[in-house]
């Protein structure tokens, strides 16, 4: 909750006020801001592109749950650590090779996310709708059916009651709980500010990014009852402490313990199976969706920079295909090794620093004044509240919180190790999170002057959109949607953060 408000959801209203005012997506915004910035655009743009490589992996693990889901009985209802291992990723198998059933929830899930974006914001509006409200009577269904099983309540007790107050001088936890934060709500990867720059001129974005971050908040709460009450059930039929049973965090969580729940609800098992795994599904798509649009808005904006103007559909396709190659390693048995890895240093890690980094960009050549003006110029009124959190957001939590958790997480990488067993694995995330450091420096050198207009004494200045008018979306080359960055699926498995969401 601290990383909520002190650092996740000011970065989130700051990346979004700043798209609103330049109406540009984030690689050239941060150009606009000053040339030299080129480099953490590229490097976000990078990330994005990498994170959502995996993480469409990830939300297409849920599809054979989905569909053995509505077999009887359920194929892992013998074993399902059995199952998710050597079923699912291949992992104990005798082939190491492509995984088909992995590279075809790929193909699907890859074919969805280029559909809803090359068609336009009719068709993603409405796909979109979907997959917000579904997974909200999806949760209700979830608390209220699992409230009634045995030692529901132990593990909702274990839920809300348990602290440790030891833990918080264990960085590692801080770390996971601020990564989390920032995978949730999407700071760093570019998304805030790419959707916002589609809004109208006049949009309060400071109530929309406090509503998104409270509901987010309240969703991820909510869900941890469900979550916490199969987790007690569990317990209970083990014969284990609560705790032991919630200690099996990461992608283990979700595909092995809690699957191996589902026959507790006896003649609903395969239905409240059903309901889990596609709740996961669509809370994944969302984030996917979101990813995606960033990724074209860039190259759509890059291209229209140059006079180039081409069909939405087409710049989707490469995007997505381009998406597509890279992501085929995690579909083979040692995928899920591969993508555990890559999440630590990239989607943990980089995710870290470029938020420090973007927060310094922010602070020296955007200027709180010019937030403030920019809330001001949309609103006529608002400004950033309360004043004094907001200061010690701006100027002190999020860059110093950021490096120096990213300082620690490198540090012990470097001196632990990440993944003993595979060093070749681990060797591929350290380059790729230095080719990341290294393209995030790229332009440094440049000494130009931004577009951004002088502010006077007062800290107002002209009205400016540097993009085009954001009320008329032919400017901005068309509106293609915008998708929810609430996530629930966890992205690792021993070292996994997908503890996060209950230590945030």
């Amino acid at each position: 909750m601290i990383c909520f408000v002190f650092i996740a959801t000011p970065l989130f209203m700051y990346e979004m006020i700043i798209g609103q005012y330049l109406a540009l997506s984030a690689l050239p915004a941060w150009v606009a801001i000053r040339p030299r910035w080129i480099g953490l655009g590229l490097s976000q743009f990078l990330m994005t592109f990498i994170v959502q490589s995996y993480y469409i992996m990830v939300v297409g693990y849920t599809i054979p749950y989905i569909v053995g889901s509505c077999e009887e009985p359920l194929p892992w209802l013998e074993d399902s650590e059995t199952y998710w291992f050597s079923t699912i990723l291949g992992m104990r198998g005798v082939s190491s090779g492509f995984q088909w059933k992995l590279v075809a929830s790929y193909v699907l899930l890859a074919t969805i996310i280029w559909a809803s974006i090359a068609f336009g914001k009719d068709l993603l509006s409405k796909v979109t709708y979907v997959t917000v409200v579904a997974p909200v009577l999806l949760v209700v269904i979830l608390v209220v059916r699992t409230a009634m099983l045995p030692g529901a309540g132990a593990g909702v007790l274990y839920y809300i009651g348990k602290f440790e107050s030891s833990k918080l001088a264990d960085l590692n936890v801080w770390a996971r709980a601020l990564s989390q934060c920032m995978f949730s709500l999407s700071p760093g990867f570019g998304t805030a500010i790419t959707m916002s720059s589609y809004t109208r001129k006049t949009e309060d974005l400071y109530k929309t990014a406090i509503v998104v971050s409270t509901v987010n908040t309240m969703f991820a709460v909510i869900a941890g009852f469900a979550i916490f009450a199969m987790i007690g059930n569990i317990a209970q039929s083990e014969g284990e402490d609560v705790a032991t049973v919630a200690s099996r965090g990461g992608q283990g969580l979700a595909f092995i313990v809690i699957a191996s729940a589902m026959p507790t609800f006896n003649e609903a098992a395969n239905a409240m199976s059903v309901m889990f795994f596609v709740m996961l599904f669509t809370l994944g798509l969302d984030s996917a969706f979101a990813w995606a649009e960033t990724l074209t808005a860039t190259v759509e904006d890059l291209l229209l920079q140059r006079g180039i103007k081409r069909p939405t559909w087409q710049v989707s396709l490469v995007v997505c295909i381009g998406v597509f190659l890279v992501g085929l390693p995690y579909t083979t048995a040692k995928g899920n090794l591969i993508l555990d890895v890559v999440d630590n240093f990239i989607g943990s890690n980089f995710l870290l620093y470029v938020c420090f980094f973007e927060s310094v960009v922010i602070i020296f050549d955007f200027g709180y004044r010019r937030l403030e003006h920019a809330l001001a110029e949309a609103t006529g009124k608002r400004t950033l509240f309360p004043k004094y959190q907001c200061y010690f957001s701006f100027y002190f939590a999020i860059p110093v919180v950021c490096l120096g958790l990213f300082l620690y997480q490198v540090y012990s990488n470097i001196t632990e190790g990440y993944l003993p067993g595979y060093p070749r694995i681990e060797v591929a995330g350290w380059i790729l999170l230095a080719i990341c450091l290294a393209v995030s420096l790229l332009g440094l050198w440049k000494c130009g002057k931004g577009t951004l207009p002088a502010l006077d004494n007062t800290g107002r200045g002209p009205r400016r959109s540097v993009g085009g008018d954001g009320d008329n979306e032919e400017e901005r080359g068309g509106f293609h949607g915008a998708g929810s960055s609430v996530e629930l699926i966890s992205c690792n498995d021993s070292h996994s953060h997908s503890v996060r969401a209950s230590e945030a």
